[in-house]
């Protein structure tokens, strides 16, 4: 990585690129989403995204970097600080669905991500530090089915919870939609 694609070496242009390219993966995915189709969006040229970006490839790598960081500082303030697996696994529900609400195309983004595990990049994302938590609560006896299991009943649940919420299929209120989202999942897992 050259100084130009460090994370703070930010101009309004890299931003704006930034953004753009977060709302398309989002939507369209990695292969549907191209370097034209982002500067389009942007409203430059292709040249002045390589200006910023050496390939799309290198976006992508951006953007994982930072929004799994981003998601991962906010599970451990807000989920690893409770005491009881109960009480995590209702603030994770509770962090990733409040996530989503605020941030849908960071969301969709990692959800896309995790679902394709395209373009051969191992970094490690959200979902191997709420693994690591619920391979601990395993061992302990607090966790009843595999931390596996755990992690798809989560974070699944999330995700399709937030699809649905997004297709307008959702009736109530967002507190008490995650409310219960958090007792059905704690139900499951606790």
């Amino acid at each position: 990585m050259n100084g130009k694609e460090g994370i703070w070496a930010y101009t309004p242009t890299k931003e704006r690129i930034i953004k753009v390219a977060l709302k398309l993966f989002s939507r369209k995915g990695f292969k549907g989403t191209t370097i034209k189709d982002i500067a389009k969006e942007v409203g430059i040229t292709e040249g002045a995204i390589y200006r910023h970006f050496a390939s799309k490839e290198k976006i992508i790598y951006f953007l994982i970097t930072t929004v799994s960081r981003e998601l991962e500082e906010l599970i451990k303030e807000k989920v690893f600080i409770r005491g009881s697996l109960k009480e995590q696994v209702k603030s994770l529900i509770e962090t990733l669905m409040r996530y989503a609400f605020e941030k849908p195309d960071s969301f969709r983004f990692l959800t896309v991500y995790h679902i394709l595990r395209e373009n051969g990049f191992e970094k490690r994302l959200p979902g191997g530090l709420i693994l690591e938590n619920f391979k601990r609560a395993y061992m302990r006896g607090e966790l009843k089915v595999s931390p596996e299991v755990a992690l798809s009943v989560a974070v699944g649940s999330v995700e399709r919870a937030f699809i649905l919420w997004e297709m307008g299929l959702v009736n109530l209120p967002e507190d008490r939609f995650i409310e219960e989202l958090q007792e059905t999942v704690v139900s499951a897992l606790c």
